[in-house]
């Protein structure tokens, strides 16, 4: 996908989780979202420091490596699922990010319970519509009075 020239990427204040091993992807999404308006992250290197993370409140998405040390993104979000991390974390959004393109790896990530899958690397525009989408589609449903 090309990149959109000119357009300005704003999440709203959304606070985005980014887990990923890799210091050469990370410091690219860090790139990435310094040109974000109104788009607040933190970072983890694996799944055990993510799931850590998760036990503050706060974050509305979470952006996955699949294949990272100590706890892959595979057993990760599964323990969110599994309400680990508190039952407000049990159906955040969490997009999958990996180099591997094979439909295995991508219905395997979709049925351990993430909500998309994209494949390293991104450009910015299909990642902010990517996350925009998952936001407003998983966004709680309005309560009148």
């Amino acid at each position: 996908m090309k990149e959109l020239v000119n357009t300005h990427f704003d999440l709203g204040g959304k606070k985005l989780l980014v887990v990923e091993d890799d210091p050469i992807f990370g410091l690219i999404m860090k790139s990435i979202f310094k040109t974000w308006k109104n788009t607040i992250t933190d970072f983890a290197v694996n799944g055990k420091e993510a799931l850590e993370k998760l036990l503050l409140p706060g974050f509305d998405l979470i952006l996955m490596d699949l294949q990272m040390p100590v706890m892959d993104g595979f057993q990760t979000i599964l323990t969110i699922r599994q309400g680990h991390c508190g039952m407000a974390y049990s159906n955040i959004p969490a997009i999958a990010l990996t180099a591997d393109i094979s439909e295995e790896a991508r219905q395997k990530g979709l049925s351990a319970g993430f909500n998309d899958f994209l494949v390293k690397p991104m450009d910015s525009a299909r990642l902010f519509a990517t996350i925009e989408h998952q936001i407003v589609e998983n966004a709680p449903a309005t309560v009148y009075r």
